[in-house]
């Protein structure tokens, strides 16, 4: 089965697939992050870095903002061959469960914790779950340590999520999560959180601070 290229992050992915030769392959590399984003620093880098080395054979093209879709019409595209890469975050626990794990509060300590589970974990088991699903991870990105921002209340222990009308990413296991502290969570895509909250559509959104 032939397999799309997966970057993956503590909450990002990347995905690449491999065109007819042409004068120069144009390898779209697309993402959900604003500017000024860790995804956008962290693409444009893999981009300055990759086309470095490719010369003149390819170039990586980076499309931000959602411009070339939100994160599972991009898994999606990575799988028709319409883009090269993609950076998905907390979308990666629809595609398999296994990477429910990060959605669970407390579980990763530091970044120091992250680096061994990524060293003990990855290719035994993430990798071999993206396998299954016909995607490869080549790589991996910080997103952040999530954390709570509202306009309702201090968040200092799970009873004050109660009743917050609060955005999370279309994950199972954090919807899951936020249900039993007794918040109202909204499943919504990263490009309409802005706007739900000048509407109040949502009173808060949990994501990391930058």
């Amino acid at each position: 089965m032939k397999r799309s290229t997966i970057l993956a992050a503590v909450g990002a992915l990347a995905i690449c697939a491999t065109p007819a030769a042409a004068d120069k392959l144009k390898l779209k590399f697309g993402h959900v992050g604003k500017p000024g984003s860790l995804f956008e620093t962290s693409v444009n880098e893999f981009a300055r870095c990759a086309n470095a080395a490719l010369g003149d054979k390819a170039e990586v093209q980076t499309f931000g903002s959602s411009q070339l879709g939100k994160d599972k019409e991009l898994l999606q595209k990575l799988k028709l061959g319409q883009i090269t890469f993609s950076l998905p975050s907390s979308v990666m626990s629809s595609v398999a469960d296994e990477f429910g794990v990060f959605e669970m509060p407390y579980i990763i300590k530091d970044r120091d914790h992250m680096r061994r589970v990524q060293e003990k974990m990855m290719d035994s088991v993430f990798q071999k779950a993206v396998n299954a699903k016909g995607y490869e991870i080549i790589g991996l990105f910080e997103n952040g340590f999530r954390h709570i921002t509202n306009n309702v209340r201090a968040v200092n222990k799970p009873d004050d999520l109660k009743g917050v009308k609060l955005r999370t990413p279309k994950g199972a296991w954090r919807v899951k999560m936020f249900k039993l502290y007794g918040a109202n969570p909204t499943p919504m895509a990263f490009s309409e959180v802005f706007t739900a909250l000048k509407t109040a559509v949502i009173d808060g959104q949990e994501n990391p601070y930058a």
